[in-house]
């Protein structure tokens, strides 16, 4: 049963070194556009990170940047 808990978890710090991949190689990019997908991104994958550790402050922050980034996606876009 531990065995199963420490599973668990490892599969969250996947999640969240997904997430971190992501937020990273948005600083790659010189489209505002790739910059803002891969940043949302990475920013869906740790509001999941987020709930799955119980981190409210982790939810909250990126949940913001989830719906910031795609208002300014939807603005890019109708240009």
């Amino acid at each position: 049963m531990a065995e199963s808990h420490k599973q668990k978890g490892m599969n969250n710090e996947i999640i969240g070194f997904i997430a971190s991949f992501f937020v990273l190689i948005c600083f790659v990019f010189d489209e505002e556009i790739k910059i803002r997908v891969f940043d949302c991104i990475g920013a869906g994958l740790f509001v999941i990170y987020g709930i799955l550790i119980h981190s409210y402050a982790n939810i909250f922050m990126n949940g913001a940047l989830v719906i910031i980034q795609c208002y300014k996606l939807r603005k890019l876009c109708k240009r």
